[in-house]
């Protein structure tokens, strides 16, 4: 068993985001710490995307040091992704780090980093419902089980607790094989989008967390991007 490695949880009902309350918090408040709000108003995703966080959704941020943020994007997926695991079936991690059931995004991680400090958004659709406009592409938990955005909470971080020395200490290529086993992308054409596009076949990742994929002509490692297409 881990020991309890977040010291400081602070609960919010309503602000515009948990990463830029945390970004202030770290001023005055040494980490760890997570912040967690009821609703954001101002919910963001990679690139600045826009992510509903209406009440009922666990909306949390951790704050913590790392010795390297390589693999960071990759690791902090496979705690989510084992909780779920227990109560769904057909969970699995699309690179980097969005997290689907059946297919369709049910929790997704945002990675800010400033120094040696990582500020890491977390996402997840649990007790909240998906507009309509989302749900061919988006799922909340209580479509599947009834299970409260707080217990959630709780066995997620319990599970990331046990892990975090592992990943502090050896880094990602500790997890490297359960992620790869989970991960949708193994063995299918995708499409990469981020300074330019790249397609090819995803053969793994590598102990920092990169995308290998395979084309015509060689390998190439990928750090990061988004996957806007796969098959």
């Amino acid at each position: 068993m881990g020991k309890k490695f977040f010291k400081t949880i602070i609960k919010v009902h309503e602000i515009e985001s948990a990463m830029d309350f945390a970004k202030k918090l770290f001023e005055n408040v040494k980490p760890p710490f997570i912040v967690v709000a009821d609703i954001q108003k101002k919910g963001r995703g990679q690139y600045k995307r826009e992510w509903e966080s209406p009440y009922g959704g666990l909306w949390f941020t951790e704050v913590f040091e790392i010795n390297t943020p390589l693999g960071l994007s990759t690791y902090i997926s496979i705690p989510i992704m084992r909780i779920l695991k227990k109560y769904v079936q057909d969970v699995k991690i699309k690179w980097p780090n969005d997290i689907l059931v059946e297919n369709k995004k049910i929790a997704g991680i945002l990675i800010e980093i400033k120094g040696n400090i990582a500020f890491i958004g977390i996402g997840i659709n649990v007790e909240n419902e998906i507009p309509d406009e989302l749900k061919e592409i988006a799922i909340s938990l209580k479509e599947k089980v009834c299970l409260s955005k707080n217990s959630i909470f709780n066995e997620i971080i319990k599970e990331q607790e046990n892990l975090n020395d592992v990943f502090l200490k050896i880094g990602f290529k500790g997890f490297k094989e359960e992620y790869e086993k989970n991960l949708i992308l193994i063995n299918k054409e995708v499409t990469i989008k981020n300074e330019t596009t790249i397609n090819g076949v995803v053969k793994g990742v590598t102990e920092d967390g990169e995308l290998i994929l395979k084309n015509k002509n060689n390998e190439i490692k990928i750090s990061h991007g988004t996957v806007i297409s796969y098959n």
